[in-house]
């Protein structure tokens, strides 16, 4: 297993075999950087005084999700178009940033407060940060590189005996979308060479090992099991993917199951609601895990979520505003959003692949 995190992203392992993609096949078009343009100017319109996103429920999760769509977009901390937008993100979530490393809005979660979740993903936007701010002189990275790495020791420390994380920073209980949400913040650290614990690492690809079913589907909680459903696999799966563990039989049936579950109907709607399905987070999550397969996989997903974004866009604003915006505010989905159409741009080291 420590082997299979030291590599880069795609392993050196075998990847499942999808076949080829085809030759008329296209990742980027016209109103896919037209789509992408209007979310961006959005975002960077939309972007609160103290550097935060959202409207109060969760700025820590909106705010990282939000600057890891500029980052997708080659926006470095204080270059480029976006560079200040950046800049402020980061200063904002340094604030949030607690003595213990804990990343967070001072509230539990529920009332205001990000969560874990939000500490994941504002440790991998800190992380791709740093990695990135080498030749910007004028930029405080040992300042970052502290805060980073003990957001790092945060979720070290926070981690169940059994490889899966809480809600809250407490090793008492397991689920399994946050637990995706740390083992990428922990890959994003390692890509940008701050030291992780890799029994760490190997516990949490145990922990969604075990969490999957032999048909591919990952479930809820291994303590409590609970219901599968696509947003959860699809993260399972791009942990599984991403960090090189091909030779599990689980991936391709998975991958399977993800693919199949194109969005614009059924349980993968933009329509159906803050929490109808985590359109969003489940669409994020499946173009990562398919996108790093590969192939047949990659062929079938990209034109479906690519095509169903630019649909549920608002053209007027360039925000979408559907699924989990609703809950959380228009940033939310759009920084999701744009991270998904951006994916092909392979700027984000951890959204790379091996072959890239």
């Amino acid at each position: 297993m420590t082997a299979l995190f030291a590599s880069t992203p795609g392993g050196a392992q075998d990847k499942p075999e999808p076949g080829p993609p085809s030759t008329a096949f296209r990742e980027w078009t016209p109103d896919v950087q037209a789509a992408i343009d209007r979310g961006l100017a959005y975002l960077a319109r939309s972007q609160n005084p103290s550097g935060s996103y959202g409207s109060g429920s969760a700025p820590v999760a909106t705010t990282a999700i939000a600057g890891m769509s500029f980052l997708s977009g080659g926006h470095l901390p204080g270059r480029s178009k976006y560079g200040e937008n950046v800049k402020r993100a980061l200063a904002f979530l340094l604030k949030c940033t607690g003595k213990s490393g804990y990343i967070n809005e001072g509230q539990a979660r529920g009332v205001g407060g990000s969560g874990m979740h939000g500490h994941g993903y504002a440790t991998m936007f800190l992380a791709e940060c740093y990695g990135m701010t080498g030749e910007i002189p004028e930029f405080d990275t040992e300042t970052l590189k502290d805060k980073l790495t003990s957001a790092i020791r945060v979720i070290e420390k926070s981690q169940c005996a059994n490889g899966g994380w809480n809600y809250e920073p407490s090793p008492t209980y397991d689920e399994g979308s946050v637990t995706v949400t740390q083992v990428q913040a922990l890959r994003a650290a390692r890509n940008a060479g701050i030291k992780v614990d890799l029994r760490t690492i190997e516990k949490a690809i145990d922990y969604i090992n075990k969490s999957t079913d032999a048909n591919g589907q990952t479930r809820y909680s291994l303590t409590s099991g609970g219901h599968t459903s696509f947003a959860l696999t699809a993260a399972g799966m791009t942990v599984l993917n991403f960090l090189g563990t091909y030779d599990n039989p689980k991936i391709k049936k998975g991958l399977e199951f993800v693919a199949r579950t194109v969005p614009g109907g059924g349980a993968n709607n933009a329509n159906m609601g803050a929490w109808g399905g985590w359109y969003f987070y489940g669409n994020y999550y499946a173009t990562l895990s398919c996108y790093q397969a590969g192939g047949v996989f990659w062929q079938k997903w990209w034109p479906a979520v690519s095509q169903d974004l630019l649909k549920t866009q608002d053209k007027n604003t360039g925000a979408w505003k559907n699924g989990e915006s609703q809950q959380y505010g228009d940033a939310f989905g759009t920084g999701f959003a744009l991270q998904i159409l951006q994916v092909p741009n392979r700027y984000s080291p951890i959204y790379q692949r091996g072959s890239d």
